[in-house]
């Protein structure tokens, strides 16, 4: 009765262990991709908003050239 209870025991943490390290394995990869994804879209925002300023500077730049000669 004790060596089954033992073994039993001892199978339960063997499997709590693997359980453990396969759930902070399959966390440790969503947060490399979820850190991969959000510099990406960082990226992707920073591009858009560069250039929408350097559409409106060119529009400004002519637009004072515009106004020098009037």
């Amino acid at each position: 009765m004790t060596a089954t209870a033992n073994f039993r025991q001892m199978a339960q943490h063997i499997g709590l262990a693997i359980c453990g390290l396969m759930m902070r394995t399959a966390f440790g990869v969503f947060g490399i991709l979820w850190g991969i994804i959000r510099e990406i879209v960082n990226g992707v925002f920073r591009v858009a908003i560069g250039v929408i300023v350097a559409i409106l500077s060119t529009i400004a730049f002519f637009g004072f050239i515009l106004w020098l000669f009037t």
